[in-house]
C-alpha cells in the first residue's frame, strides 16, 4: 500500500476526511496504476459501492456504505479477515459485480455482511 493511500485512509478514520471526500483522491491515485485487465461484465453492472453490515448480538450496529475505490484500499485493515477470505473479497472488488461476497455469523447472533452495490 502506497504512503498516500495509507494517509488518505488514516484521515478517514480519523474523522477528518468523508468516505466521499475520499474517494476521488483514491481514485486519482488508481489512474496512476497499470490497467487492470478487461471484465467481461458491461460497466452498467459493475458494482460501485461497498455496504459493510456488523451485527452483534443480532443488533446491526454498523451499516456503512462507501465508495468501491474506498472499499478496495480498505480490505488490508479489516480485523479477523483470513486470507482466504480476503482474497474472496479482492477478486469480488476487482472485477466489480454486485451482491453480497462474504457473510460471517455466529450462534450469538454477532457478525459481518460485505455487499456490492
Amino acid at each position: 500500500m502506497s504512503d498516500a493511500l495509507e494517509s488518505i485512509l488514516r484521515l478517514v478514520a480519523a474523522g477528518r476526511l468523508t468516505a466521499e471526500e475520499a474517494a476521488p483522491l483514491i481514485a486519482a491515485l488508481d489512474e496512476r496504476r497499470p490497467p487492470a485487465r478487461p471484465t467481461a461484465e458491461p460497466a452498467a453492472d459493475r458494482a460501485r459501492q461497498v455496504r459493510v453490515e456488523v451485527t452483534e448480538r443480532g443488533r446491526s450496529v454498523v451499516n456503512l456504505r462507501v465508495p468501491l475505490a474506498l472499499g478496495q484500499a480498505a480490505i488490508s485493515y479489516v480485523p479477523g479477515l483470513d486470507a482466504d477470505a480476503a482474497a474472496r473479497v479482492r477478486d469480488a472488488l476487482a472485477r466489480g459485480i454486485t451482491g453480497p461476497i462474504l457473510e460471517v455469523r455466529d450462534e450469538d447472533g454477532d457478525g459481518v455482511r460485505i455487499v456490492l452495490e
